[in-house]
């Protein structure tokens, strides 16, 4: 994965695209993290700390001073919080007019639903200075704990930031690289055994017809000892060498992030940035 910025006349901004983080400071804009909308049966008290570790997500990554749920509870109150929620009929309204009262200009909102089996993560940020939505992100998980290591990406998505960098997969990699010599070794020394018994048998029986050809009994026995030790040994190894590259599979982790090739627009608090981002 890489990351190529291409300036646009508001900003210079290639120290942001090109960083995994950065610090926030009173000059990253500001953004709101409502409490994720719980539905198809969820427990409203598991959003909202999906909400929490989302607005911890966003914070950590720096590009945005975060104002969590919970903080503009504190700053406004919760009857002023739900009057502006409640301000009008149009959404849209209702957020600028929040984000106004705390002097944000974007909004991130999502909702947390149940959809069978699977649970659904919806985020959307709305830039309430050009009511548009700046970007959207979907994630879908067979359980809550998936769904959570999905975070760090929809949040990516959605605030249409670059994304955390994908897991390291050097270790599976090596495991499968030293199960399949295993494997390949093993299948060349069970080859020469199998050979070598072979050879031995048909000594054997030749020597059934010419008695005096055979070799002593404890020459025999010791080459069948050899014989056998080596199957065993290239059995050993197959069988070792299976099991890590089955480890190695098992363990190879996935990329989580779902990223296909997108361009977007990272605010700044000098305009934006058009951010290139492929795989």
């Amino acid at each position: 994965m890489s990351c190529r910025t291409l300036l646009v006349p508001c900003a210079i901004v290639a120290a942001l695209a090109a960083a995994p983080a950065v610090a926030a400071s009173s000059e990253a804009p500001k953004l709101i993290v409502l409490e994720l909308s719980a539905a198809g049966g969820i427990d409203p008290t598991v959003a909202g700390a999906l909400s929490e570790s989302i607005a911890s997500e966003i914070g950590t990554r720096g590009y945005y001073q975060v104002i969590s749920a919970r903080e503009v509870q504190t700053l406004l109150g919760m009857e002023r919080q739900k009057q502006l929620l409640g301000c009008s009929d149009d959404g849209s309204a209702c957020l600028a007019e929040l984000s106004g009262a705390l002097g944000a200009r974007f909004v991130l909102s999502g909702t947390l639903a149940r959809l069978g089996e699977a649970y659904q993560l919806t985020l959307q940020t709305l830039d309430t200075q050009k009511a548009q939505t700046l970007a959207r992100a979907t994630r879908l998980a067979k359980d809550l704990s998936t769904l959570r290591a999905l975070v760090p990406f929809a949040v990516s998505e959605a605030t249409a930031t670059p994304p955390p960098p994908a897991p390291s997969k050097v270790l599976q990699y090596g495991l499968m690289g030293a199960g399949a010599l295993a494997v390949v070794a093993g299948g060349i020394l069970g080859q020469s055994a199998l050979s070598q018994q072979a050879a031995l048998q048909s000594e054997l029986l030749r020597g059934e017809r010419f008695p005096g050809t055979l070799d002593t009994f404890a020459s025999y026995e010791r080459r069948k000892e050899a014989i056998d030790r080596d199957k065993l040994i290239a059995l050993g190894a197959v069988v070792a060498g299976a099991a890590l590259i089955a480890t190695g599979v098992v363990t190879l982790p996935a990329d989580p992030g779902g990223a296909v090739p997108h361009a977007s627009l990272v605010p700044t608090a000098n305009g934006v940035a058009l951010v290139g981002i492929w795989r």
